[in-house]
């Protein structure tokens, strides 16, 4: 999330009803639905194959409320869950008090922001900026401090994976007609809402301002109102390919989704693994 979005903003709020997880919680196959209309259906799949090949320990920059990170500590993988957004790291050890010990042990929990990442360890086989995470850090110059930042904490050799939606799949342009999502359900209420969204034009700075308001039913029929605004900057593939560069990393494979079908203009992501060059 932007690091300027208040905790009470109600995109984090709700997070975890508009990117519900199949592992944790209460699991409907609704779920599994939503997942899939917003092109994220193996993602937590795909960061699990990047971690049992590199072996880990596991850096995850931008953690949110843990729908990545517990299914890694539940798999055996040490991860050090990193989010500037204190609201999303309560619902994470929220999450993570519900766990066996064994699991809550492998997870540290890191409020720190991306740009400027300084953690006391070194030596990851794996960083790992899933789900939009670099589009959510709305600057160029913060964008490529992220990544070198995971660089900087990486072993030799080390892998970074990350996945990004494809601008060129996005309306460019301002959505002056609020959109409704399907209806959804609140995983800490169980009552159903509606996520109302429009956007800005993109500006010069490939960067588009993301707003709305949620409509919660509640049991007495009447509607809870919450309002939501971020920003996010789209990334377009050969920018992103620059920029790994530029943190030296050498892209192994760049896919248009989660199953490794090839990218093409219409795929909904780009989704990348990449390895850390030896330096000179």
């Amino acid at each position: 999330m932007n690091k300027d979005v208040p905790d009470t903003d109600a995109s984090i709020l709700y997070y975890d009803g508009d990117y519900p997880s199949l592992e944790i919680g209460d699991v409907r196959a609704e779920d599994a639905a939503t997942l899939a209309r917003i092109g994220i259906l193996g993602d937590v799949a795909f960061y699990k194959e990047q971690a049992e090949a590199t072996g880990g320990p596991v850096l995850e920059i931008g953690c949110g409320t843990g729908r990545l990170t517990i299914p890694l500590a539940r798999a055996g993988h040490k991860v050090w869950a990193v989010d500037i957004s204190a609201a999303m790291l309560d619902q994470l050890r929220a999450k993570l008090a519900l766990e066996p010990p064994e699991v809550q042990a492998r997870v540290h929990v890191i409020q720190q922001d991306a740009t400027a990442l300084d953690l006391p360890v070194r030596g990851f086989r794996l960083a790992a900026i899933p789900f939009n995470v670099l589009m959510l850090i709305p600057d160029f110059t913060a964008e490529r401090r992220t990544l070198a930042s995971a660089a900087a904490h990486l072993a030799p050799d080390g892998r970074l994976a990350l996945d990004v939606m494809n601008p060129l799949t996005l309306s460019l342009d301002a959505e002056k007609k609020p959109s409704p999502s399907e209806p959804r359900r609140n995983p800490r209420t169980g009552n159903r809402y509606v996520k109302n969204s429009l956007a800005s034009r993109l500006d010069e700075q490939q960067r588009q301002r993301l707003y709305g308001w949620y409509d919660e039913l509640l049991p007495d029929g009447k509607i809870e109102v919450s309002e939501f605004a971020f920003t996010w900057r789209m990334i377009f593939r050969f920018e992103l390919e620059l920029m790994l560069d530029s943190a030296g990393f050498a892209i192994e494979s760049l896919t248009g989704d989660f199953e490794a079908s090839s990218w093409t203009v219409d795929s909904r992501r780009m989704v990348v693994t990449a390895r850390l060059l030896a330096k000179e």
